[in-house]
């Protein structure tokens, strides 16, 4: 039995839904204006709320960039768990790269993937952030990888972490090819991905097998 009372339930639904409310007028303002050149009272505007109730959940902007990091990332590892179980390993891990360029995997912040990029180069806070955010993604497909191996359907010789260190360095680059350019076509890619990553991760077979 819960020991909330319905008045702190509903406020704490208040509060979750003004989070939001400030982090996708936050989103909203990165995308038009970058980091740096977008303002709180802009994101204030954008969020129709006074400073004072915008400062109440975020004190700075640094707090709102940790924020959208961690919540775009919250529900990957979770999304991602499926693949430990999957019969088609490589294909498992294709489809999860197709999913993450297209924003299916973190659709909030997907029109602001390569500010996040950036902003965790040169901010060492915010890269502390996502380092343990994508610690627990890479671990999580390190396994994958390591199953695959294990069912013969993945290369052996191949250094599990180096692997998933690479598949993410393809993701992250077409992820941000497609956000430099708004005309590809991510179903046109998305072959040429798939031969990429099958035929890197090939489990190596004998001469004359």
């Amino acid at each position: 039995m819960s020991l909330a009372s319905p008045v702190s339930e509903t406020r704490s639904r208040r509060a979750d839904d003004q989070r939001r409310r400030i982090l996708d007028a936050a989103v909203a303002c990165f995308a038009r204006s970058g980091f740096h050149a977008a303002s709180m009272q802009q994101i204030c505007a954008e969020a129709g709320m006074s400073p004072g109730a915008l400062y109440r959940y975020f004190p700075s902007k640094d707090s709102l960039i940790e924020a959208i990091v961690e919540r775009d990332r919250a529900d990957v590892p979770e999304l991602l768990a499926p693949l430990l179980e999957a019969e088609d390993v490589v294909g498992a891990l294709v489809e999860a790269g197709v999913r993450f360029m297209s924003g299916a995997l973190q659709p909030d912040g997907m029109p602001i993937y390569a500010e996040l990029c950036a902003e965790a180069v040169r901010n060492p806070h915010i890269h502390a952030i996502n380092q343990r955010c994508e610690r627990e993604i890479h671990d999580l497909l390190t396994r994958v990888v390591r199953r695959g191996q294990a069912l013969g359907q993945i290369d052996p010789a191949l250094d599990p972490v180096e692997a998933v260190r690479l598949l993410s360095a393809l993701a992250d680059g077409l992820a941000t090819r497609l956000a430099l350019e708004p005309d590809a076509d991510l179903s046109g890619l998305t072959p040429v991905f798939e031969r990429a990553v099958r035929r890197f991760l090939a489990a190596q077979t004998e001469p004359g097998q």
